[in-house]
């Protein structure tokens, strides 16, 4: 097991490189394999301190998996490592294309309980709500990787929106299709 550091960066606590861009399976895999190593079961004879140690080892790991695994998670977790607050509770959006856009997705959201076809609807919703999310995506890594942190917090910050609307459709798609 490797030495339990509270402030070790997830990127390199999971061996994948610090982009955006993450490869899912790869750090998928290296959680597993780490899990496997720390699992505090494995310390069921060792020591107070070694058995303490592997159940802040195996938090600190799926605390780690579960910033990178998310793509928002992991936007707002690349820009504290630059130093970047991302704290979005006060923000407005200037951009009016992203306003558009999001007035588009919430009308197409209210009107879903009027379709004569709602799983169809909330296919073309999610689809729509998926292309708009993959472009803030795109463009986060890009401004990330070029260092244009504002253009980055930005985008986190649309993403940011985009997931809590992901979450309201998903609470009316449950109410439609009586789940």
């Amino acid at each position: 097991m490797s030495e339990f550091n509270p402030r070790e960066n997830y990127f390199a606590l999971l061996a994948v490189p610090q982009s955006y861009e993450v490869n899912q399976s790869d750090l998928t895999r290296r959680y597993r394999e780490l899990q496997q190593s720390a699992h505090p079961d494995r310390f069921a004879g060792a020591s107070e301190r070694e058995r303490l140690h592997a159940v802040q080892y195996s938090s600190q790991i799926n605390e780690a998996y579960e910033t990178l695994v998310s793509p928002t998670r992991r936007a707002a977790y690349l820009l504290k490592l630059a130093g970047v607050d991302s704290d979005m509770s006060s923000t407005t959006f200037q951009d009016p294309e992203f306003l558009m856009q999001q007035m588009q997705l919430r009308e197409e959201l209210s009107e879903l309980q009027d379709a004569s076809d709602p799983e169809s609807a909330l296919d073309r919703f999610y689809q729509d709500l998926d292309g708009a999310a993959n472009q803030q995506k795109s463009i986060f890594s890009k401004a990330y990787a070029q260092q244009q942190f504002d253009e980055a917090l930005a985008s986190y910050a649309k993403l940011q929106f985009l997931e809590k609307l992901r979450s309201e459709a998903e609470l009316k798609e449950s109410e439609l299709l009586d789940y």
